[in-house]
């Protein structure tokens, strides 16, 4: 499914399959507590190069959804995927995403989630797209909001 290049609102902005070559970027913008906090734990922390390219060629074999770079025509600058649930669930998927916190506050967060729900719904005819997000992480909620998802309810002690 990773074959697809999708381009965005953003002049110069796509989502992309990963390449390992992509590694040196990922550490970059990846190795950063601030992304970390709101993550969960398979996401590395601290972020070496060798996380990196495992993290990536991870997300190359895997089968079971859309894994993509959020990319600039220089580098990776993020992530996203939307991974596409089995047997009664095969039309619902769930969103996980970040970006590099230079890139913040800049609508490429809400521009991607965008292009990846539409893509889901039109293209993969997902009928329900979702995203799980920590209570404290007050910017993903306003993107998500942006891109008109609803608050569901709170896992309370969930994590």
């Amino acid at each position: 499914m990773n074959a697809l290049s999708l381009p965005l609102q953003i002049p110069g902005l796509i989502l992309r399959p990963w390449d390992i070559q992509d590694a040196g970027a990922f550490q970059k913008y990846a190795d950063n507590l601030d992304i970390w906090r709101n993550m969960r734990d398979e996401f590395p922390c601290p972020c070496t190069h060798q996380d990196a390219e495992r993290w990536i060629d991870q997300a190359l074999h895997r089968a079971d959804g859309l894994y993509w770079a959020i990319a600039t025509d220089q580098e990776a600058i993020g992530s996203i995927s939307l991974l596409i649930h089995d047997d009664i669930r095969r039309y619902s998927g769930v969103l996980s995403y970040w970006v590099g916190q230079p890139f913040w506050r800049q609508g490429i967060a809400t521009a991607v989630i965008a292009g990846i729900s539409d893509y889901g719904l039109t293209e993969l005819n997902l009928i329900r797209i979702y995203a799980k997000v920590f209570s404290t992480n007050l910017g993903s909620i306003r993107v998500l909001e942006k891109n008109e998802f609803k608050q569901e309810g709170y896992f309370r002690k969930g994590v």
